[in-house]
């Protein structure tokens, strides 16, 4: 059973960066803490609304609640879990099928090299929208990339012009 304390939950953007509404995207991030906050931070100092889990499970746990979110950040290197696993189970609901996933490599060195070309095509073949690898954190190339893969309208946005 997941405690509160461990329940994914959004945050909005820096109070001096939100925009309006119909230009906040909402980014789920799945990652460890430490890498989390950095990624939480470069999304919320442009503007989008963020939501982290640490494990699939967690992350599963807000997408399955009537939530969403515009991109899905999955670290290529989960901690006891599969960034292929999570994909897909993704991919096999109709409700997010179509979710824009991007993975996030951010392995250092001549072995994160090797090991990000196989978690390149891996991840390609299981449905995700995008590969990053950062050998160093850089929040210009991590927006750039996300960027990319936002839609035309937040997803609230298109749900608010739906009810209309």
């Amino acid at each position: 059973m997941m405690t509160k304390k461990h329940e994914p939950k959004v945050e909005p953007a820096y109070p001096e960066k939100q925009l309006a509404a119909k230009n906040t995207f909402r980014i789920l991030i799945i990652d460890t803490v430490e890498n989390s906050d950095l990624l939480k931070s470069a999304c919320k100092d442009v503007g989008h609304s963020v939501v982290s889990a640490q494990t699939i499970k967690d992350a599963f746990a807000f997408l399955n609640n009537e939530n969403h979110a515009d991109v899905i950040i999955c670290a290529a290197y989960l901690e006891n879990e599969s960034m292929v696993e999570f994909l897909q189970e993704l991919r096999k609901n109709p409700v997010h099928r179509h979710s824009m996933v991007m993975t996030l490599a951010l392995a250092p060195g001549p072995i994160g090299h090797r090991l990000n070309t196989f978690t390149e095509k891996a991840s390609q073949l299981f449905g995700a929208d995008a590969f990053v690898s950062m050998p160093e954190f850089n929040a210009a190339q991590l927006i750039s990339e996300i960027s990319k893969l936002l839609p035309e309208m937040p997803m609230l946005e298109k749900d608010k012009k739906h009810k209309s």
